[in-house]
């Protein structure tokens, strides 16, 4: 009797994986982060007081998606509003938005809430001030304005999706740190109030408070004893600092010196070809 093949055989053949496609990767890197509610690089869900997304403010915004996007391999969908221009970006593990309104901030942190009407309620009672707001019956919705020192803030309720084409590649560069300086006291009391934060000092002798994720407030007034500044940078997260800021330089921007004033990184302050302030920072130099 002649030999009988087993066809079991062919599901015992070791499996050769095969890495998918870049696009497809993306694609499904984004779809999993919108699935769960990621922020940045994490797997935890947005809880209340969460950075969720981060408005840049740009001259030109197409101008400034070729120059981020040669920087940091950003893609973006354009989005054009009340005859303002915007980027958002789709292959970053936490939105940024590049707009380019003139009266707009340079910078806006967008914070997650569990209840926008509630926290618009804390923001008045703690002396800050909201601008604009769409608050929903059931908790949802959005507002904006400014804290008690005059510092922009944007708090929503995660939860709407928009459809948008799908990235082609991973981003070299994510949100790493939204740096506010300001007085500590003041601040702590506020977004303690309106967002829940815990400010935690870097170290015991650290003028630096860590509060959430991805967010710093910086004590000016006590490291130098002058009057405060309130401000906020946004510092982008990359493997080495020292090719991104000659990256910089070759696409017609100005790249800070680099300095390790960040606990164990280094950051470094740029502008972009059209004068845009952003930072870089990185655990490695070279």
């Amino acid at each position: 009797m002649p030999d009988v093949r087993d066809p079991f055989d062919d599901l015992r053949r070791p499996v050769v994986p095969l890495a998918p496609r870049p696009e497809f990767a993306a694609s499904l890197r984004r779809r999993l982060q919108e699935e769960i509610e990621m922020t940045g690089t994490t797997t935890s869900r947005q809880v209340h007081g969460d950075l969720a997304m981060v408005h840049l403010r740009v001259g030109d915004a197409d101008r400034a998606i070729a120059f981020f996007g040669a920087l940091f391999g950003w893609e973006a969908e354009r989005v054009l509003f009340d005859e303002h221009v915007s980027h958002y970006t789709i292959n970053t593990a936490m939105t940024i938005r590049l707009l380019d309104d003139p009266d707009a901030p340079p910078i806006v942190p967008n914070y997650a809430v569990a209840d926008v009407p509630a926290a618009i309620a804390a923001v008045d009672a703690a002396g800050g001030r909201v601008t604009e707001a769409e608050p929903a019956p059931d908790g949802g919705g959005w507002a904006r304005g400014v804290d008690d020192q005059g510092l922009p803030w944007l708090a929503y309720r995660p939860g709407r999706r928009y459809e948008h084409a799908a990235p082609t590649h991973g981003a070299t560069g994510e949100v790493g740190l939204v740096f506010i300086r300001a007085d500590v006291a003041t601040a702590e009391s506020f977004y303690g109030a309106v967002l829940g934060w815990d400010f935690t000092r870097a170290h015991p002798g650290s003028f630096y408070f860590d509060t959430v994720e991805r967010v710093g407030v910086f004590d000016e007034a006590a490291a130098f004893g002058t009057a405060v500044e309130p401000s906020a940078t946004l510092y982008v997260s990359v493997d080495a600092l020292a090719p991104v800021l000659a990256r910089v330089e070759e696409l017609g921007g100005t790249a800070g010196e680099p300095a390790q004033d960040m606990g164990p990184y280094f950051s470094a302050v740029c502008t972009d070809d059209q004068g845009t302030t952003f930072g870089v920072m990185s655990a490695v130099l070279e």
